[in-house]
């Protein structure tokens, strides 16, 4: 999904309006990934709340905007970038409605193994697109002490019945349901959190995002409107754990779980340090992070490419401030 150019050059002057300035921010994020967005869209990403939809859509279509931004399909974009960029995010669309059905097929069955509370898609199609050749990411939230046991048994899964395939079964971000805080707090971590879609226990994944107010410093419009549905009424109630997984979690309680639950967790510390001698402590942790409460497993650092190439383009565009929380140095 990363993929990004710096061919496009600089306005001839800064960008002297606020409101100017912020969306062409969140188009040059999402330009990092081809993928051009609707006036909505721009709105519910934008880092500030003083404004609306429609005005959005005005702004894109008058000076200074038009000078670097184009529309088609109802979809904006660098003009640079062309409007090929539609095109493919239509295409992408079309695939990532026939993975859906594969992602909640892949979630129910998930939903089955001992100790997951909470299933949800994250990546790409949790902002409705995809390629054929993309995996399909998967958050997941576990019971409190489980978290290892539960990796562990995911994993064997994957590696037995699906041949170690991830493209179906890509488990690499899994936390406790009583340590729901993300980190690190940037722009890319807010709009992931932002666009998960829960599959399984949503309410579960409600409580995810209200544990993480920080996101309001960099989508305050989509976090108004977050709270605006907490107002309207309660999030749907966890149903009843299926009883093939309460049958499969029972010899893993007690005392011999937690031991068990720690054992594994200190053979998957020792497994990243073995297959990733090469990077730093810090990386490790942050890559493939292994506590009693978290479990990351990321094969390439996405998070500092993408923040390291956005600050570029804010750069080139002369709209960047290390005052604010969405432009800050990567961790």
């Amino acid at each position: 999904m990363v993929e990004a150019t710096f061919s496009f050059a600089p306005l001839s002057r800064p960008v002297d309006s606020h409101l100017h300035r912020d969306v062409l921010k969140v188009l040059l994020y999402f330009d990092l990934f081809r993928h051009p967005l609707s006036p909505l869209e721009i709105y519910e990403f934008l880092p500030s709340n003083s404004t609306t939809p429609s005005q959005v859509a005005g702004a894109c279509v008058h000076f200074p905007l038009n000078a670097v931004l184009d529309s088609s399909d109802g979809l904006f974009f660098l003009k640079e970038r062309g409007a090929r960029c539609v095109t493919e995010r239509r295409s992408k669309e079309a695939i990532a409605r026939r993975r859906w059905m594969i992602a909640r097929l892949m979630a129910a069955l998930i939903r089955h193994f001992p100790f997951v509370r909470g299933v949800g898609v994250s990546g790409e199609l949790s902002k409705g697109v995809s390629t054929e050749k993309s995996d399909i990411d998967y958050v997941l939230v576990t019971e409190e002490g489980r978290l290892w046991i539960c990796r562990t048994l995911l994993i064997l899964f994957k590696k037995v019945a699906l041949l170690n395939s991830k493209r179906y079964f890509c488990v690499n971000h899994l936390v406790t349901e009583r340590s729901l805080e993300v980190e690190p707090k940037n722009v890319y971590t807010a709009i992931e959190l932002a666009t998960v879609k829960p599959v399984c226990n949503p309410g579960l994944f409600h409580r995810y995002r209200e544990a993480n107010p920080w996101v309001r410093d960099f989508l305050p419009n989509w976090w108004n409107q977050f709270a605006g549905s907490m107002e309207n009424g309660s999030p749907e109630k966890q149903s009843r754990r299926p009883l093939l997984q309460r049958i499969l979690e029972f010899p893993f309680r007690g005392s011999l779980g937690d031991r068990l639950d720690r054992w594994l967790m200190r053979q998957w510390q020792d497994l990243w340090k073995r297959r990733y001698p090469g990077i730093s402590e810090e990386a490790r942790a942050r890559l493939f992070a292994s506590t009693p409460h978290l479990s990351t497993a990321y094969g390439g650092d996405i998070l500092t490419i993408i923040l390291g190439r956005y600050r570029e383009q804010l750069r080139r565009y002369g709209l960047l401030d290390e005052s604010l929380p969405s432009q800050r140095t990567p961790p």
